[in-house]
Formats: C-alpha cells, sequence, structure tokens
C-alpha cells in the first residue's frame, strides 16, 4: 500500500505541476516569519528548539491523522491521506519546469529571464556570467532534487505508519530554512534551520547521490565523491551539497546540455534506481 502511494504521489505531482503554486504555503510563510520575528527577542541559543518546535508543530497534527487511520480497518482512508500529504510534501514547486524554463530562456538568449528563473531556484542571487550561472543551476538541480523529492521519499518509506508525518515534518523544516534565509535580523534562526534540516537530510542526501552514479558515470562520481570527503566539510548542509553537486557533474559526463542533462539524471535516478529498490524493500518487508 506504501509503495503505491508513493508511486501515485510521485506521478501525480508531475501531471499536477500546473497547480503547484499551491505548495508554496505562502500563508505559512507569513505565519513563520511572523512567530520567528517574536522569537528574535529570545536567547539566541533557544534557535533550535524554536525550529524544531516549529517544523513538530506542522508534523505532529499529520501524524496524529496517520496514526489513527493506521488500524487495517481503515487502510483505504490511510492510503488517501498518504498520497494527499505526499503531493503537498514534494516542491515547492515543480523542480524539472523550473530547471527546464531556465534552460530554454538561456538557449533563446534571454539573459534577464534565465537571471531570474536561475534566481528562483537557487532562492537567492545568481551570477552574472552564464557559464557559471549555468553551472551554479545544474549544482542547484542536484541538491534540490534531495530537498524537494528524495528527502521526502526517503522519510515517508522509513517511518512506517508515521511516514505522512515525517515527509511532512521534512518539508516543513526545508521551508523553515529557505523563510528565515530573508528574515530581517534571523541569522541565528537561519542557522539553526539549516542545522536541523542538514541532520535530516544527511542520509537522504548520502544515497540520492549513490543513485546519481549508478544512473550515471559511475566511475567518475565515485571518485568525485572521495575527492569531496578528502576536504573535510564539517558542516552538514554544506557536506550534503557539496557531495551531491560533485557527484551528479561526475555522473552526468560530458554532456553539453548541463541543466537539461542534470533533470534526465535526477529522473533517471528517481525511476530506475529508486524505483526498483524501494519496490524491492516493500516485497521483502524492509519497508512497512
Amino acid at each position: 500500500m506504501k509503495l503505491i502511494a508513493l508511486l501515485i504521489g510521485i506521478y501525480a505531482e508531475r501531471f499536477l505541476a500546473r497547480w503547484s503554486h499551491l505548495r508554496e504555503f505562502r500563508p505559512f510563510e507569513e505565519q513563520a516569519n511572523r512567530l520567528a520575528e517574536k522569537a528574535l527577542g529570545l536567547d539566541a541559543r533557544a534557535a533550535p528548539c524554536i525550529i524544531a518546535g516549529m517544523t513538530l508543530a506542522c508534523a505532529v497534527p499529520v501524524g496524529i491523522v496517520a496514526w489513527l487511520l493506521s488500524d487495517s480497518s481503515l487502510e483505504i482512508l490511510w492510503f488517501v491521506f498518504a498520497v494527499a500529504v505526499l503531493l503537498a510534501s514534494f516542491g515547492p514547486r515543480d523542480l524539472k519546469a523550473e530547471a527546464l524554463d531556465y534552460h530554454q530562456k538561456a538557449e533563446a538568449g534571454d539573459s534577464d529571464g534565465a537571471k531570474a528563473q536561475a534566481e528562483l531556484l537557487l532562492g537567492g542571487s545568481a551570477p552574472e556570467d552564464s557559464a557559471e550561472q549555468a553551472a551554479a543551476v545544474e549544482r542547484a538541480t542536484y541538491q534540490e532534487a534531495n530537498n524537494r523529492i528524495f528527502g521526502v521519499v526517503f522519510w515517508f518509506l522509513v517511518a512506517g505508519s508515521l511516514g505522512p508525518a515525517f515527509a511532512f515534518g521534512f518539508r516543513a523544516l526545508n521551508s523553515l530554512r529557505r523563510y528565515t534565509a530573508t528574515l530581517e535580523g534571523g541569522e541565528a534562526l537561519h542557522r539553526a534551520a539549516v542545522m536541523l534540516h542538514g541532520l535530516a537530510a544527511w542520509v537522504p542526501a548520502r544515497i540520492t547521490s549513490a543513485s546519481f552514479a549508478l544512473a550515471g558515470n559511475f566511475d567518475d562520481a565515485i571518485n568525485a565523491w572521495r575527492d569531496t570527503r578528502a576536504n573535510n566539510q564539517s558542516n552538514l548542509s554544506g557536506g550534503s551539497n557539496a557531495v551531491l553537486g560533485a557527484v551528479g557533474a561526475q555522473a552526468l559526463g560530458a554532456r553539453q546540455d548541463r541543466v537539461r542533462g542534470a533533470v534526465a539524471l535526477v529522473e533517471r535516478s528517481l525511476f530506475f534506481v529508486w524505483g526498483p529498490i524501494v519496490a524491492v524493500a516493500v516485497i521483502l518487508g524492509w519497508v512497512y
């Protein structure tokens, strides 16, 4: 049942891309920023507790509903609820559409439009140089694939009947990481959100990197992974992003249309690596 819910959620997310703006949770962003602004007067050391509390406030209600529906007699209701939560947890926007939109604008010579699209994907300023800009978008595609897709799938699978709560909690934590980055005077909260998100994303990022290697140029990707580890990345989030970016770039190989190729690599990893592995894990009873 969980595998079917996951497959429906992934495919439905693609077909419903035109309504992906509904997953941006603008009301949540506004309320989170208001609450964060009120919390700024507290000791900066309380920032991790504040971020953890806000994440739990999002995940716990979902967990309660999932637990109430976990009885075998309510399995169909749990299934419907799980699909709905997955659709809300992927995103906030369609990664494929964003990356390909950048690619099309860059190919058409629309430098202003490409830069604006790059900033949307990067969540901040983008390089002016077109080559550096494309490289940044390529790296962001690999990194955001973990934040928007693979991390959600991982936590949904490993948490049993409470998978919807963990998936939604991961999405909420990723949103807090993004939102607090633009919060004036919210440096402590942003650092806390980055730290907690780094913890939650560490394992999915390594599995995602391995899937990139399996779906692309394996030897080059593994060598890039070793080189990245040799740099001793101490920051959890920075280390994960470095691994994802380096492994993805080398797994892609010498392809010229790098951003389009990055999208294709992410899709191959999802459908041809994660898909079969998850199916086998469910069949063998390793994932419930």
